[in-house]
């Protein structure tokens, strides 16, 4: 068999192949023979049609079948004598069968990288100690106090803190924008009995909170808001808003009492503000160890990331950046985002989405590497274990989530999902850990800056 082989970049390759004709004439022999013995003719007996009537009653499903073997044999030779591994055909193209009876055909597939791994034992990490002190416990305490507050209205100018009860209309150049541009948000256009809560970070529209401290009750304000020209809304960019607002009630917040009936009333009848400071400590250290094991991954990760440099498959890439474009996309729906406004930022989510695709393309092969030179497999424990949560996760029945993923492939995804994941578990359990002293958490809240009741 007469193969050429030509590599080209982002993992491709070009097969140009020609099948002697005696291999030709075996397969094909081979075929006939197949057909007559299972062909009903009439006339013939089972099994004895002449391999003459065979040729000229099934040629055209013999020729298919033929080019079909022919091709499939002449991808393999190609991929054993090039030791290459396929991850998908392309397309096939030139397909002939020459008067000498050679059959020839080119065929373009795209290949795993290959790539020589870099000492991936005992990689150099720096993580956090897990540290959980009085200060972290009361911090917390107090933000599960504010989750508890309620407000108390107040006969006073509204202060940085407290919330505003607004009545308000948009103009722009002097125009409601409810009647210029229905199709903004309505928080943009026209807002009746909303509450805003006053906080020195600007969420809203820039300028807007400052514009209303000291506003009281029955009140009315007229304020100019100047928005930039990065502003996230595209019509209302480098603009300047007029907003006309009335305020129907001011409101401070009261945070409760720290006292066991606040203790009991998040634990149940028998918390003590005792036990209310080992759950949240218990809370606490549980996600600084997550935090701290995902700093973990992200290191040895990013070791692997810079210290190899190849090419990657395309159709690799563009497959899971599609699905994170979909993730990506999905998740600003979720948020609230419009749909324009989704289709005006899909030039931005779909580079951020290329971007994470080669990143976490590249380390998959790097992990799939490791995992064959270290022999690491999935136990049939650890893959129920993961079909289970998946099945909880769905709030579908084990049985019937095992028969639908079976049928999708998707048993096996996870299988090569866990594989990689054992890896990066090896990984981390051979690697060099440097404990240091965790970063100073600043959150910038009333806590933080001493002003909590």
């Amino acid at each position: 068999m007469n193969i050429n082989v030509e590599h080209q970049p982002n993992c491709r390759a070009v097969l140009h192949v020609e099948v002697p004709a005696d291999v030709v004439k075996q397969q094909r022999s081979e075929i006939t023979s197949h057909y007559a013995s299972i062909a009903n003719v009439p006339g013939y007996r089972p099994g004895k049609v002449p391999v003459s009537v065979i040729e000229k009653r099934y040629k055209d499903s013999v020729d298919s079948e033929l080019q079909n073997q022919l091709i499939n044999h002449g991808c393999r030779e190609a991929i054993r004598k090039e030791n290459m591994e396929v991850l998908q055909v392309l397309s096939v193209r030139d397909v002939k069968l020459d008067t000498d009876n050679t059959f020839t055909f080119t065929a373009e597939v795209s290949t795993a990288p290959k790539f020589e791994l870099p000492d991936y034992k005992g990689i150099a990490v720096k993580l956090e100690k897990v540290v959980v002190s009085d200060h972290d416990i009361d911090h917390e305490i107090y933000h599960l106090r504010e989750r508890q507050q309620s407000f108390d209205d107040v006969d006073r100018g509204a202060e940085l803190g407290d919330a505003v009860v607004l009545n308000y209309v948009a103009k722009m150049d002097g125009q409601p924008l409810e009647e210029t541009h229905p199709d903004l948000p309505v928080h943009f256009r026209k807002i009746e009995g909303n509450w805003f809560l006053l906080d020195k970070e600007e969420d809203f529209l820039p300028g807007f909170y400052a514009g209303l401290v000291g506003i009281k009750k029955d009140e009315s304000r007229e304020l100019t808001i100047g928005l930039p020209e990065d502003f996230h809304n595209d019509v209302l960019k480098g603009k300047n808003i007029e907003i006309s607002a009335n305020c129907t009630g001011v409101k401070q917040k009261k945070l409760p009492e720290l006292d066991e009936a606040f203790a009991q009333k998040l634990l149940g009848a028998e918390a003590t503000l005792e036990t209310l400071r080992k759950e949240v400590a218990d809370g606490l250290r549980q996600r600084k160890e997550q935090a701290r094991d995902a700093q973990h991954s992200n290191q040895v990760m990013a070791f692997l990331h810079d210290n190899l440099n190849f090419d990657l498959p395309q159709e690799a890439v563009e497959r899971e950046a599609q699905r994170r474009t979909n993730d990506i996309a999905m998740r600003a729906q979720r948020q609230g985002m419009a749909e324009d406004e989704i289709m005006k930022n899909q030039e931005e989510i779909v580079n951020t989405a290329t971007q994470q695709a080669k990143q976490s393309v590249k380390v998959s092969f790097i992990l799939e590497e490791i995992a064959k030179k270290e022999n690491l497999q999935v136990s049939d424990a650890q893959l129920s274990m993961a079909v289970a949560n998946w099945a909880d996760r769905s709030r579908t029945p084990v049985k019937k989530f095992i028969a639908q993923a079976q049928k999708n492939g998707m048993i096996d995804r996870m299988r090569d999902d866990l594989r990689l994941q054992n890896a990066l578990e090896f990984l981390k359990e051979h690697a060099v850990v440097e404990d240091i002293e965790p970063a100073e958490d600043k959150h910038g809240c009333a806590f933080e800056e001493g002003k909590a009741e």
